[in-house]
């Protein structure tokens, strides 16, 4: 178990390492639940230290951008109202903030593969291999899910496979462990697609590293979808890859954005690149797990 003093000791860490996780290895996550369950297992006290910390760099991270102003320079692209040299002055300087990873999108081989499919673009991606290659196959990566033991891939087995396929890539930071995480509405401000947002910010920003996120992909009951799914499907879950964010993130607003990409083709959705609203993601987090792994 972790005394504050190691806690603060990992904490400080992670926020010199640019968000990367403190070398302390989590205990080997629990089985997930049947799949169709709305409930994770609950987190052991290692791993909520390591999710804690990472939350904390990420939070210290977007606190940083956005003391430094540069969230508001989109702001000045208005119409201008100055003299034609200053005019030209300010539009030259107009961009939205965004940033985003080189990754491929991978169709799902098995209709219950999503979670290994997530995990072909992630490690696909680590290993910096060519857009048309795979470091690993999909049935490989089930393997280290335990996918075809439940039929379905739980967070916490799939942040253990990710470890695996991920390990010692050339893109993956010092250190790195991927690590469970709650959404939560931690300003309590009504939402959690401020938090999701920094967090993606942060993920893709800083390490350099994707994200993998599971929903309802477009439950009948929920105001959203992914647009990737366009028609409703009775679902236990979907993993999807984020790779990239659009815009600062402004309450009730929909400028800004996630891009991910889907494996379904054969399952109902759509393979490929998409972007949706952090706005609707979060909620559909929020609708099914509450969790995702970064």
């Amino acid at each position: 178990m972790f005394s504050k003093r190691i806690a603060m000791a990992m904490l400080s860490a992670v926020l010199v390492s640019t968000l990367s996780v403190a070398p302390t290895a989590a205990k080997r996550p629990l089985p997930p639940v049947p799949p169709g369950s709305e409930v994770e297992p609950g987190m052991t006290s290692d791993q909520q230290a390591l999710s804690d910390a990472k939350v904390a760099a990420a939070e210290a991270y977007v606190a940083d951008i956005e003391a430094s102003g540069t969230d508001l320079a989109s702001l000045q692209c208005v119409t201008p109202n100055a003299t034609p040299t200053a005019d030209a002055t300010i539009q030259s300087s107009c961009y939205v903030p965004q940033s985003y990873l080189p990754v491929q999108a991978r169709d799902q081989t098995k209709g219950y593969y999503c979670g290994p499919a997530v995990g072909q673009v992630i490690a696909n991606y680590s290993w910096a291999v060519s857009s048309t290659s795979n470091k690993y196959s999909q049935n490989t990566i089930a393997g280290w899910m335990s996918t075809d033991t439940y039929g379905g891939t739980g967070a916490w087995w799939l942040a253990e496979g990710l470890n695996q396929a991920t390990a010692n890539s050339p893109r993956e930071p010092a250190n790195w462990t991927w690590v469970v995480t709650p959404l939560q509405d931690s300003d309590r401000d009504g939402t959690t697609a401020d938090e999701l947002h920094a967090y993606v910010r942060s993920n893709v920003s800083a390490s350099k590293m994707p994200l993998a996120i599971s929903v309802k992909p477009h439950d009948y009951y929920s105001r959203y979808n992914l647009r990737s799914w366009p028609q409703t499907v009775a679902s236990p879950g979907h993993w999807i890859t984020a790779y990239g964010w659009y815009d600062s993130y402004r309450p009730g607003s929909t400028s800004a954005r996630i891009s991910y990409t889907d494996s379904s083709r054969d399952e109902g959705g759509a393979t490929g690149k998409f972007s949706d609203p952090t706005l609707w993601i979060a909620t559909m987090i929020n609708e099914h797990t509450r969790q995702f792994v970064w």
